[in-house]
């Protein structure tokens, strides 16, 4: 028994020294981009590839801080969480959805979402949806800081 007791302390003591040396390990899985920094004298550029996908399609779960997957299930179900579909109850449904995004800061940029789901059976639907983002109008330059001309970017998805 004392032989069994002094190795379990033994043990004991190993996991101790294993979790405190994992506690101070520094572990990074994205490099960090400083977008503060000047790039062709212009500042913060937009560094993801279509952000616009990010954005809550629907009030409900941007109201409750873009809480859509813990949601009952609806027609926006396909943007939080797609399985929740096959535990819709309606036969079919449709969400549209319009916004004037950051209107305080550009008034001319809107964002526009609409989605659909068509239940097959008891656990099978069918569901579709699309995103449409308009960026306002944007005056674009060269290298130089000289006007290339106005255009208006449109995103869909």
């Amino acid at each position: 028994m004392i032989h069994l007791s002094s190795n379990t302390n033994k043990l004991k003591k190993k996991i101790l020294i294993a979790f405190t040396i994992l506690c101070f390990i520094n572990v990074n899985a994205q490099n960090t981009v400083n977008t503060n920094t000047d790039l062709l004298g212009q500042r913060n550029v937009i560094t993801t590839a279509a952000p616009f996908l990010l954005i809550s399609p629907d009030s409900r779960a941007a109201g409750m801080g873009d809480m859509g997957v813990a949601t009952s299930a609806d027609a926006n179900s396909i943007h939080w969480n797609a399985s929740k579909l096959a535990f819709i109850e309606k036969e079919s449904g449709i969400s549209l959805s319009a916004a004037p995004w950051l209107r305080t800061l550009v008034p001319d940029i809107w964002f526009y979402y609409l989605a659909g789901y068509k239940r097959l059976d008891k656990r099978s639907t069918i569901a579709g949806s699309l995103r449409y983002f308009t960026l306002g109008d944007i005056q674009f330059t060269d290298v130089n800081g000289n006007p290339n001309g106005n255009y208006e970017p449109k995103e869909f998805a």
